[in-house]
């Protein structure tokens, strides 16, 4: 499509084909190969003489899309069926997922195709200005032109998409067996994911009965491709309705209903799986240890894998072995229809069909033969009963009404002669075709049955083959139950010493839990205890020390006013006692100094009072008593002063 430059768009994205409804034309499907013409135009899509595409949407719709190439239109114009025709444009795009998307633009004829292949139509003209605004890529500035830019563009996408597969043709051009249609399938690749698809292939040719060399066992069989596409119910939207069957939804049935079909004869023989499936395929067999009474999540979960491991590597073995039965069945069923065909072959010496068909043969040869003697014998026939007819009548009137007759009824019996001549031949026709179709009826009842038994011989070559698989499985299954029972009976010791370990570690968790809340609401009443003993000493120790300052400072009091009596009796004797006073200020200094030294002492015990509450009473007492001692001694000492001065004085 990329290639045929004529209906190409400027864009390079778009292309231009013919659209075709089957039924413009009475239909066009593999049951109408008898037809001559329309035999002729399958014959043409199959070898991709005629260039086809096909879509699910078009198949759906029962069209579909002609490339007008030289070739093609030369092919076409042969047929005044398809000259005739009535066609419509269509504009076929690709998206970037690959999808093609086909737009029906406007009415077309055969002409109409002609001319734009030989350039004297322009494509503007022949698909309209709307199409060709929506797709050419085109300015209206300058209808008709391309810049440098876009032609290089358009030159580039020509050149990365050549060799694109969706244009390619895909083989398998003469598949399609009995009255299937031209369209509904070409080839290994299924068309229903609206790729473009060619109907044929060039090298596709009907494969004989008899092997030829390096045959392979496999030619004249259709063999669905596993990676395929879905098939949609567009797939079977031309079969005929004789043979209407319940429509596949999708490849997934079609792979479970036939595997291989026949095409190259017309016993309408292929491989069917239906069968198969219902005999053998079954379901895997299935590991399922219940995990012990009692076990530990750890066991379970190691159960529970073990388990789905062995699920997984049975469910592969039988898929593994379904496999293989499918293969050995579809390649037994495909050699017995080849053995089938060869015995029910035509053409195959010494055969009762090759019999049937010679004798068939010859007797349309001799009836052939008798052909002329018949046409003859019918037209002397003809010309008798005319001239016995004129002869009649010229017994009863004059020659002139003779003559007359004969004029005016020439014609008559010319027409007469010729209908009497096509219904010779129908008649032959028929009995050939009658004969023909009774072979054929033999030979497919006879095929049948020999497909049938052969059928039944294969199934028992294959269920020895399930015996010995099922077997294998059985095996398999057995070494996964001892396997798992072993693992679990070695770790059900250890499982349970583990299951009371951890009971153990969870009670010996719940009572240090325990203990250590106890501690903590201990801990706290001690702190609580401890911080209102702190306070409460605080208290006494400024009660105390509020206490002695008040008591220091009345002694004080009276200590000055003693001081200043005894002031008044010493003061005449004041340079008396001049070293008396030296010796009583050595005195002070020293009662100073330990006085001072006692308070720094004290200061030292207040500040371990908060740390030894036991000992604070003691030393308060002592502290009172030194206090006291000291108030003592002071008036004690001036006394003593006094009397040795006094003594000196006197002395």
């Amino acid at each position: 499509m990329r290639s045929n430059a004529k209906f190409v768009f400027p864009s390079g994205t778009a292309w231009v084909m013919l659209v075709l409804a089957a039924e413009s034309i009475g239909g066009l499907s593999k049951r109408h190969g008898r037809d001559e013409a329309k035999g002729s135009l399958i014959e043409l899509i199959d070898s991709d003489q005629i260039k086809t595409v096909a879509t699910a949407e078009m198949l759906g719709e029962e069209v579909f899309g002609i490339i007008p190439n030289t070739e093609t239109l030369a092919r076409m114009e042969e047929y005044s069926l398809l000259a005739g025709a009535e066609y419509s444009w269509a504009v076929v795009w690709q998206k970037p997922s690959g999808e093609l998307l086909v737009d029906l633009v406007a009415e077309a004829t055969f002409k109409q195709a002609q001319e734009v292949a030989s350039g004297t139509l322009s494509l503007e003209e022949a698909v309209g200005a709307q199409a060709w605004r929506e797709h050419s890529g085109v300015t209206t500035d300058e209808p008709g032109t391309l810049p440098a830019s876009d032609a290089d563009a358009v030159a580039a996408v020509d050149t990365a998409d050549e060799g694109d597969p969706i244009f390619d043709s895909i083989p398998g051009g003469d598949e399609g067996a009995g009255d299937e249609p031209v369209f509904d399938a070409a080839g290994d690749e299924p068309v229903f994911d609206d790729e473009a698809v060619d109907f044929g292939d060039e090298d596709a040719a009907p494969v004989a009965v008899e092997p030829e060399p390096g045959f392979d066992g496999t030619a004249g069989f259709e063999e669905f491709d596993e990676e395929s596409g879905p098939v949609t119910a567009d797939d079977t939207a031309y079969a005929p309705a004789e043979e209407e069957a319940v429509l596949l939804e999708n490849q997934e049935q079609v792979r479970e209903v036939i595997a291989r079909r026949f095409l190259s004869e017309d016993l309408d023989l292929d491989v069917r799986l239906d069968e198969f499936n219902a005999t053998f395929a079954i379901g895997a067999p299935v590991v399922q240890i219940e995990v012990p009474q009692g076990a530990t999540e750890w066991l379970g979960d190691q159960v529970a894998q073990l388990n789905r491991q062995a699920n997984a590597d049975l469910a592969q073995l039988r898929w593994a072995h379904e496999d293989e039965l499918r293969t050995l069945y579809v390649n037994l069923m495909s050699a017995h229809v080849e053995q089938v065909i060869r015995d029910v072959a035509t053409d195959r010496e010494g055969s009762r069909y090759k019999a049937l068909k010679d004798g068939t043969e010859a007797a349309h040869r001799e009836r052939e033969s008798e052909k002329e003697q018949r046409i003859r014998t019918r037209k002397a026939e003809i010309v008798q009963d005319y001239e016995a007819q004129a002869k009649k009548l010229a017994e009863q009137a004059a020659l002139q009404a003779e003559i007359q007759y004969k004029e005016r009824n020439r014609s008559r019996m010319e027409r007469e002669q010729a209908d009497a001549v096509a219904e010779i031949e129908r008649v032959l026709e028929n009995s050939y075709s009658h004969d023909r179709q009774e072979i054929l009826r033999v030979r497919r009842s006879d095929a049948a049955l020999k497909m049938q038994v052969g059928t039944t011989r294969i199934f028992e070559v294959l269920a020895e083959k399930q015996k010995a698989y099922l077997e294998a499985e059985e095996q398999r299954l057995g070494q996964w139950k001892a396997e798992i029972q072993r693992i679990v009976d070695d770790n059900r010791k250890a499982d349970i010493a583990q299951a009371e370990a951890l009971a153990e570690h969870q009670r010996t968790t719940d009572e240090i839990g325990v203990l250590r809340r106890e501690l903590e609401a201990l801990l706290e009443s001690i702190r609580n205890e401890h911080a209102d003993r702190i306070r409460r000493m605080e208290d006494e120790l400024d009660r105390n020390r509020k206490d002695a300052i008040t008591q220091m400072q009345a002694r004080e009091t009276e200590w000055q006013h003693s001081l200043s009596l005894e002031k008044e009796k010493t003061d005449s004797a004041t340079q008396r006692n001049t070293d008396l006073l030296q010796q009583m200020e050595v005195v002070e200094d020293s009662v100073k100094r330990r006085y001072e030294a006692r308070l720094e002492e004290m200061a030292a015990d207040k500040e371990s009072y908060a740390s030894e509450l036991a000992r604070a009473s003691e030393i308060q007492s002592r502290y009172n008593k030194m206090l006291i001692a000291l108030i003592v001694a002071l008036p004690v000492l001036g006394g003593l002063a006094g009397f040795i001065g006094g003594a000196a004085m006197g002395g």
